[in-house]
Parts: structure tokens; sequence; C-alpha cells
């Protein structure tokens, strides 16, 4: 109770509590308590997923998500199967910074695509709600080139 009531007055910060209990030996009391505690949540969340069928889907449509998020990157980086094939750690970050970027703009560009398309429906008179909306992904790279399309100007012509 101490713990608690010292982070909600603030009169203790997070980190040095977390600081505390991980720097004590684990037979201190508090560190027991708290590692009772999680398991006792834990054990609770695992009945709750076993019995709950909506949780278990809900869990299972988050995983999917997560799942089909990590696609784009790999469908993008196609470049030696997708693997860092460098020890250079200035390198990797470069790389690993540069797929986020590229990543991040395909989301943006879907998000903006989809919302022009709701919006044209809208103006035609579709009713559009927010529900229906949650369930858009915004996702597919299918219609992404990996490998790009290039053009080059021949500078003889004009």
């Amino acid at each position: 109770m101490r713990v608690v009531i010292s982070l909600k007055q603030k009169t203790a910060p997070a980190h040095v509590i977390v600081q505390r209990l991980t720097n004590s030996s684990p037979s201190d009391r508090l560190t027991k308590a708290f590692t009772n505690l999680g398991r006792i949540i834990k054990t609770e969340y695992i009945l709750r997923y076993l019995t709950d069928k909506d949780l278990r889907q809900t869990v299972q449509r988050q995983l999917n998500k997560g799942e089909y998020r990590h696609k784009l990157p790999r469908w993008i980086f196609f470049a030696d199967q997708g693997e860092f094939t460098t020890g250079d750690y200035e390198e990797i970050m470069n790389k690993a910074s540069s797929l986020s970027f590229v990543s991040n703009a395909i989301l943006y560009w879907n998000t903006i695509k989809i919302n022009d398309v709701v919006e044209q429906l809208r103006q035609q008179g579709e009713d559009i709600d927010d529900k229906t909306l949650s369930h858009i992904s915004l996702l597919p790279y299918k219609h992404v080139l990996p490998n790009g399309t290039y053009f080059i100007e021949d500078e003889g012509k004009g």
C-alpha cells in the first residue's frame, strides 16, 4: 500500500521503485509480493482467455494485425532476402530507418487513398459509419512494386 500511495502522491518516482525492486534480493518481502501479484494477474488473465471467446477472438485479431504489419517491411526489403548482411551498426541502423520510413510512407499513402474513396462514397450519398471504417486495414501492399519502376528520359530527345 505504501508503494501505491507513494506513486499516487508522487513522493517516490516510479523509476526509483523499479530500481529498488530490481536491485533487491529475491527474498525481499516487497519483491516477493509484487512477483506473486504479477502471477495472480497473469493467472486471472489466462483463465479469462480460456473461458471468454470474445477475448480470444480480440487477441487473435490483434495478433493477426501485428503479423500482417510485419509482412509489409518483408515485402519491401527484398534485397539479400531481407537480411542485414553487414555487421556495421551504423549501416544496419541506416537500412532499418530507411525501411521504416518507406513502410510508413506506404501506410500514409494508403490512408490518404482510402480516405479519398470514403469521402467520394459519402458525397455520392453512401452511409459509411466509423464502426465499419474501423475494420478497414491500412496495410495492403500488393499494389506496391518492391523493385520499383524507373523512367529514364533519353538525352537525345528534346
